[in-house]
């Protein structure tokens, strides 16, 4: 059958994505789980069916293509389609998305994408578009089916809240963090669906502060975006081991977290079993 294209028609075409994207990158080495920023973009202001394009063989979806914006950055989705159906279309979904989110009409001027070191494929992708390198970031993975209980020790009251809160990462950040920092976590905070946090006090005070995501299908639970107060880095290792019991608890099989941006949390993380596997990117282009 011919392929077609067509652009989003509705809420339901939110979910199409997510199943659809769940199912391409489940093998995909750390992969984190889905956010609901396409969700959340679907209901702005900003919004425009034409960043969203599915490709349909008859009536069964064979790949799709998105971007998220505000203003003139756009977040740029890579175009994914299933085994068999590589090249000429995945260049057919590039043209028609960054087509509209490059033009006049749209007004996109800046391009971001993250990936994984790894993801090879989607590498090479952005980079023969003229996507380069800006960041590297390490990832550091525990492997939770090989900790044993007697391993993680509390030597602080430490709390799971439910909710993610930014006003306690927030607190903990504040002085420490650039404000435009700041304003970038607290978006991308909205736009992450957290499992469970992890909560640090002494005196009464939260002195460390994270926000947990686990992807479902594959195990793979993920710290986001961490706090830690300097003068605190001594609690650092039970919130790590708190995170880690909890995470296994909910059946998690790895916990990954990018590097704390305080001295000294590399050897923690050493100190507990986390090991550096990988390198997040983070690829950009500019008109």
């Amino acid at each position: 059958m011919t392929v077609t294209l067509r652009n989003y028609r509705g809420p339901e075409d939110i979910h199409l994505q997510n199943a659809f994207w769940v199912q391409v990158t489940r093998d995909l080495p750390w992969c984190w789980k889905a956010t609901i920023s396409p969700l959340l973009y679907a209901k702005g202001a900003q919004f425009d069916p034409r960043s969203r394009c599915f490709a349909f063989d008859g009536d069964r979806l064979v790949g799709y293509m998105s971007f998220t914006g505000q203003g003139e950055f756009v977040s740029l989705g890579y175009p994914w389609v299933l085994p068999g159906y590589e090249g000429e279309l995945q260049e057919e979904l590039y043209d028609t998305v960054y087509g509209f989110a490059a033009s006049p009409e749209y007004g996109g001027r800046t391009f971001a994408q993250r990936v994984r070191e790894l993801w090879i494929d989607q590498i090479s992708f952005f980079e023969r578009h003229g996507f380069v390198v800006q960041r590297r970031d390490p990832l550091y993975i525990l492997d939770l089916r090989a900790i044993k209980a007697s391993q993680i020790r509390l030597t602080c009251q430490v709390e799971f809240p439910a909710q993610v809160s930014w006003d306690d990462f927030r607190e903990l950040s504040a002085g420490r963090l650039p404000p435009e920092q700041l304003s970038m976590w607290e978006q991308y905070f909205q736009t992450v669906d957290f499992d469970f946090a992890v909560r640090a006090n002494r005196d009464g005070m939260a002195v460390a502060y994270m926000g947990i995501a686990i992807r479902p299908d594959t195990g793979f639970a993920e710290m986001i975006a961490v706090a830690v107060e300097p003068a605190a880095l001594d609690v650092f290792a039970s919130c790590l081991g708190a995170a880690a019991a909890q995470s296994r608890s909910r059946r998690a099989k790895r916990l990954g977290t990018k590097a704390i941006p305080l001295n000294g949390t590399d050897e923690v993380l050493a100190q507990v079993g986390f090991k550096k596997v990988s390198e997040e990117l983070l690829l950009s282009k500019s008109t």
